[in-house]
């Protein structure tokens, strides 16, 4: 009769310890964990950048040149290399756009503006004769969000 008894007990012991981790994995399950961040944005945000620096380098040129960034480029006209590739951006979307000749310092150039929220850089290297342009679209969404 002793053994029965023992038994019971080790039954009535399972079902507790199995009742504790039950209700210990149901209390780790409601911890609030936040989402992470969404990429989507950022991937707009680069693909918005990326399609800006396409349409530059897509551009008949108007007078001499591979395309109209090379031409601009060409001719050390970086305000209006800048201007147009920050008129290609999607709308909603503004960029900065930074210009670097060689191993020279990038520098700002068209209309700079002050970003609201997260920003992505999109770069291009551009290679004109001896020279090596790097092209530097830093790309946010107006008002900060999508």
């Amino acid at each position: 009769m002793r053994d029965d008894e023992e038994a019971q007990i080790h039954i009535l012991e399972m079902l507790t310890l199995f009742w504790l981790f039950f209700m210990s994995a149901t209390f780790l399950i409601r911890v609030h964990v936040p989402d992470s961040a969404s990429v989507a944005l950022d991937a707009s945000l680069e693909m918005a950048g990326e399609d800006a620096i396409r349409y530059g380098l897509g551009l008949d040129a108007e007078v001499t040149g591979e395309n109209r960034l090379f031409e601009l480029l060409e001719n050390d006209d970086r305000e209006g290399a800048c201007t147009l590739l920050q008129s290609a951006v999607a709308p909603g979307k503004e960029a900065n756009c930074w210009l670097a000749k060689d191993a020279s310092v990038a520098t700002p150039h068209g209309t700079v503006g002050t970003p609201s929220g997260g920003t992505v850089a999109v770069h291009q290297l551009v290679g004109i004769g001896p020279y090596v342009w790097t092209v530097t679209l830093d790309v946010w969404a107006r008002g900060g969000g999508a």
